[in-house]
Parts: C-alpha cells; sequence; structure tokens
C-alpha cells in the first residue's frame, strides 16, 4: 500500500487514526476520572494503542505483500530473541556467549537480505562464465527489506555496544521494526531514537498540527511534483530508448539538449520522490507520537558531494558511517586503508540500491569523486573556492550520477551518457510529436528547481495567526489538488520500494 493512493487516503489511514485516538480518549478519560489523575494526557491504555499501530502496520504491510509479512515478523522475533539472549549473557558476563548470540541474529539478518535481494544476481553473474551452469533464480524482492533490515542491525550493534537497552516486549519491539509510516521506504529510524516513545508517549495537539501539514507538504512533493517531471524524464527516456532499432527518426529528434532536460527532470524526480515519503513518514509518525529523524536538508544546495551526502538519505550515509566505515578505521589509519574503506563502502551503498552492475558502479563513481575532492581541498583548502562554482560543479557531478542510477541497461546508458557529451541537435517538434507529456511537464521544472531551495520553507515558518491562517488554508488546497491528481493520473510507485 502507497501512500499517494486513494485506499490509503480514504480507508487505511482514516481507521487507524479514528482507532487510535479512541483508545487514547478512553485511557485520558480513566486517568482523569477513575483514577483521579490531575494530568489528563496520561494514557494507562498505551499498550493497546501500541496494539492498534502494531496490528495497521503489518495491514500496511501484508496489503500487496501477504506471504512477506511473515518474513518481517520472523525478522523480527529472531532480532528480539537475540537481543534477549545478549543481554543475558552480558549480565552474566560470559562475553563469548553474547558475542555468539550477536554474530548469529545478524548472519542470519544478512543472509535472508542476500537470499531474497542478491541471490538472482549473483547467480545471473555465475552463469556468465562458461564453467558455471546453475539453475535461474526468481525471488521476488520484499518491499522495505533494506529498510526494516538495517534497522535491526542497528538495534543489536547498538545492543551489543551498550548504547540502549535491551527490549523485553515482543509485541513492542515488533512495533518498532514494523511502524508502516517508515516501514516500506524509511528513513532508517534507530532504536534509541523512538525508545523512550514506544512505552511513554503523550498526546501533543502540535505534535498532530505540524505533523498533517509534513504529511500533505510529503504528499504534495510526490503527487504534484515528482509525478509530473517523471512523465517528463520517462517520455524523453521513452523515445530514445525504443529509437534507433524501432524508430530511426525519433533517434535523430533526441539530442544532447533533450537528454541533459531528461537527465535534470529525474534528478528533480528523486529528490521529490524520496524526499516527499521521507516527509510523509516524518509527518504521520508526529501524528501518533513518535519522532522520527529528518533525512533530507535540502540537498541541491550543497557545494560540494562531501556535503551533498551529509543532506542526502541522511540517515542511510551515517548508518554507513557509524556501522561500517568507522569499524574499518574510517580515514584514521594508512592513505591505502582510508581508500580502501572509503571504496568497500561505497560499494556497499550502491549494492544497498539495488542488485545490478549499475548501482555498484554507481557507488564507486560517488567514492572515487569523495576521495579527489579531499585530496583537492587538502592541498588547497575549500575557501578558496567559488561557492557558486562549487554549487554548479556539485549539481551536474549529482545529475550525471544520477544517469547511472536510473539506467540499468548499460547499451542505454552508454548512448545517453555519450550523447550528453557528444553535441547532437535536437529537432524538439518532432519530440514533441513523439510523446506530448515532454511539452506538458516542461512547466513543472521550473518550479520544482524552486522548491530546491529553503526559500519558501524560511517564508512559511514566519510567525503570527495570518501566517497560521495561510498555512491551513495552502495545506487544505494542496491536499484538494493532491486528491484530483490522483483521481485523475495513472499511479506512479515511489523509487525507494524496489529498495
Amino acid at each position: 500500500m502507497a501512500f499517494s493512493t486513494l485506499t490509503f487516503l480514504i480507508l487505511f489511514l482514516p481507521t487507524v487514526i479514528l482507532s487510535y485516538f479512541a483508545v487514547g480518549l478512553i485511557g485520558r478519560l480513566i486517568s482523569h476520572t477513575s483514577l483521579g489523575n490531575k494530568d489528563s494526557l496520561v494514557n494507562p491504555l498505551l499498550p493497546l494503542q501500541n496494539i492498534v499501530m502494531l496490528i495497521a502496520s503489518l495491514i500496511f504491510y501484508a496489503w500487496g505483500e501477504p506471504v512477506h509479512v511473515l518474513l518481517l515478523i520472523s525478522a523480527s522475533l529472531l532480532a528480539w530473541m537475540g537481543g534477549i539472549g545478549m543481554r543475558w549473557a552480558m549480565k552474566n558476563q560470559r562475553k563469548r556467549l553474547e558475542l555468539t548470540f550477536m554474530s548469529v541474529t545478524i548472519a542470519l539478518l544478512i543472509a535472508s537480505l542476500l537470499v531474497f535481494k542478491y541471490l538472482g544476481f549473483l547467480t545471473e553473474n555465475l552463469n556468465s562464465i562458461p564453467c558455471f551452469h546453475l539453475p535461474a533464480v526468481d525471488i521476488k524482492l520484499p518491499i522495505g527489506i533494506s529498510f526494516y533490515t538495517f534497522q535491526i542491525l542497528s538495534y543489536i550493534i547498538d545492543l551489543h555496544r551498550d548504547r540502549i537497552d535491551v527490549q523485553r516486549n515482543p509485541l513492542r519491539f515488533m512495533l518498532y521494526v514494523s511502524l508502516f509510516p517508515q516501514l516500506i521506504a524509511g528513513p532508517i529510524v534507530r532504536y534509541q531514537t523512538i525508545e523512550t516513545e514506544l512505552s511513554t508517549r503523550r498526546f501533543n495537539a502540535d505534535d498532530i498540527k505540524e505533523g498533517t501539514y509534513r504529511f500533505i507538504s510529503g504528499l504534495a512533493k510526490k503527487v504534484l511534483i515528482a509525478d509530473n517531471v517523471a512523465r517528463l524524464s520517462d517520455a524523453i527516456y521513452k523515445v530514445y530508448a525504443e529509437s534507433g532499432m524501432y524508430n530511426p527518426t525519433a533517434y535523430d529528434s533526441v539530442g544532447t539538449t533533450a537528454l541533459w532536460l531528461a537527465s535534470f527532470a529525474y534528478t528533480m524526480q528523486i529528490f521529490f520522490d524520496f524526499s516527499g515519503y521521507s516527509d510523509m513518514a516524518i509527518g504521520l509518525g508526529r501524528i501518533f507520537g513518535f519522532h522520527f529523524p529528518e533525512n533530507f536538508n535540502y540537498p541541491y544546495v550543497s557545494h560540494s558531494l562531501s556535503e551533498f551526502w551529509r543532506r542526502w538519505h541522511i540517515s542511510l550515509s551515517s548508518w554507513f558511517r557509524d556501522y561500517v566505515y568507522f569499524p574499518l578505521g574510517g580515514s584514521r589509519c594508512s592513505k591505502s586503508r582510508r581508500t580502501f574503506n572509503i571504496l568497500f563502502v561505497w560499494m556497499l551503498t550502491g549494492l544497498w540500491h539495488g542488485a545490478a552492475w549499475n548501482f555498484v558502479f554507481w557507488g564507486l563513481l560517488n567514492g572515487i569523486i569523495l576521495m579527489i575532492e579531499k585530496i583537492i581541498f587538502d592541498h588547497t583548502g575549500k575557501k578558496n573556492f567559488s561557492r557558486f562554482w562549487g554549487w554548479l560543479y556539485t549539481f551536474v557531478v549529482v545529475d550525471v550520477c544520477w544517469v547511472l542510477f536510473r539506467h540499468d541497461n548499460f547499451y542505454e546508458l552508454k548512448r545517453a551518457l555519450s550523447r550528453m557529451f557528444n553535441w547532437h541537435s535536437t529537432d524538439w517538434t518532432r519530440l514533441f510529436a513523439e510523446n506530448s507529456d515532454v511539452l506538458l511537464t516542461l512547466g513543472f521544472l521550473p518550479l520544482a528547481f524552486f522548491l530546491c531551495f529553503p526559500i519558501f520553507e524560511k517564508f512559511m515558518s514566519k510567525k503570527g495567526i495570518g501566517m497560521e491562517l495561510t498555512r491551513a488554508l495552502l495545506a487544505f488546497l494542496l491536499l484538494l489538488l493532491c486528491f484530483m491528481y490522483i483521481i485523475s493520473s495513472s499511479f506512479h510507485p515511489f523509487i525507494y520500494f524496489r529498495f
């Protein structure tokens, strides 16, 4: 089930909100009257609210993946039992047993991820070697397996590092893993972030209001911006991909300018698609009393690639930094070891996004550019570079990297990159005739580019009754527009669902 569908917006979400807050209201009434508690915000029925959220989350996941929900439950119970065993061993000072519990749990979780996500890729590549003749593997990828596996791994590792306490309640732990707002596309929420809120959430009207605004803004990013610029990018790439063999004249119509326009549109699409989902997840979390970490911080204002990755998919970047890069030695080691650490982490980052070579090359390319950046900045100093040229360089590099990210067909990728950097004129009249979406969606690009900068957010963050009314009216209009687009347009799944 996706957030941007009528089923979710009209049926699922209202039902969950009504059920959740009805239980909460009853709990506060009990607290205020029967128990004589003056603080009406205390809720003795929070465990029942947790059960409501857990059932809703499992239904949400099982809606499109009825079989794979068993994998989610199994992974949760495995990690819960592993955590209990680790804590018992630590308490009794049995270090080797604690390491055994941790190693077995991590190994089984990673094995599950490898089988469901990478076994087919590995088999296909081995079969390309003459001496291998393995049977083909076609396993459907469970949605969100990369996200919830990484969440569970962070819990086990942090428990080993004694940064968190063990969760003894299996239902509460399963709720942490399966919370539907962030279950299938992040952000990757670490246990310590919501450890307290799993057992002591309180009703907060401001959280509900701000969470609602955040959800609507994320929905608008996805439905009004991402889906429309996607039509532009898809239209150009489709004409180009089908050209040559099927339509030679179309190949001639898609020139260098058109392909740069397509890459720019995809650069906008992937940001508004994924940051829109993150905004919706964070907003829904706040409505139900959970405070998830920020996942994007205007990445396209960055003046270097290293800054970009501090602002893009923050929960994933910080996960690899804390659980892979630092344990490998980080940058506090020899140059050769540091080079290996960076390339290894970025290869894993690429593979995390998908079991395909284009993702591996995308990750390695980012790692290589980051190393080059560090060498240049260490020798010349970052302050010597113009902020404008730093921004332009970063934006162009990111844009080209997204071309690798988008194309898993190396023939199409090679053709696209070759024509982007070797001038060919574009026959716009013929291109518009091939696909009308190219013309119809062009107007969304300037709006998308403008919203990549924090100007609008700074304006909307001003205080005062007038601004509050403006925000409420804008939220209502955006929600209305989103419903209109959802009803009239075809469904576009979130890009990160496949990861």
